[in-house]
């Protein structure tokens, strides 16, 4: 069985990720009919919270009724790595819609490219990071980091 890597380390390997990447896939549900939405995302540098500028629809009203989100991002086939991200955050502490006028809504609009009137902001409650490069270090290939 592959170990654990340090949380220092992990840290740092899903801050990389995470600042090579500017798509995902914003996953909500309601009803149990589930909606998969691919979009570009933006964050601060040294940190894990994620901001997503959107427009009305589905999506918002499953987040309105059900602020559980999941958000895939990875790495594609074509650069010859398997890599793989995974952020799960629940509840509206961790599932943030942010409107004009909201108190954190001018700083999250400098975050976010263009101007926006309704901006998602993720705070993880999990991230698990898949990478089979991990394994040429002696660590499992899945990594963990719980906030």
């Amino acid at each position: 069985m592959r170990k654990k890597m340090p949380e220092d380390m992990l840290r740092k390997e899903i801050l990389a990720f995470l600042n090579k990447r500017r798509e995902l896939v914003l996953c909500t549900c309601n009803n149990n009919i589930p909606r998969a939405t691919p979009m570009e995302f933006y964050k601060e540098k040294d940190k894990f919270e994620i901001y997503v500028g959107l427009s009305p629809g589905r999506k918002v009203r499953n987040i309105e009724e059900n602020p559980v989100v999941s958000i895939g991002i990875y790495t594609p086939m074509s650069e010859g790595k398997i890599q793989g991200m995974q952020i799960t955050a629940s509840g509206r502490e961790h599932v943030v819609l942010l409107r004009e006028g909201d108190e954190e809504f001018a700083h999250a609009q400098k975050i976010v490219h263009g101007k926006r009137k309704l901006i998602l902001k993720i705070i993880p409650e999990i991230i698990e990071l898949l990478d089979y490069d991990f394994a040429k270090e002696g660590y499992a290939i899945l990594q963990k980091l719980e906030f």
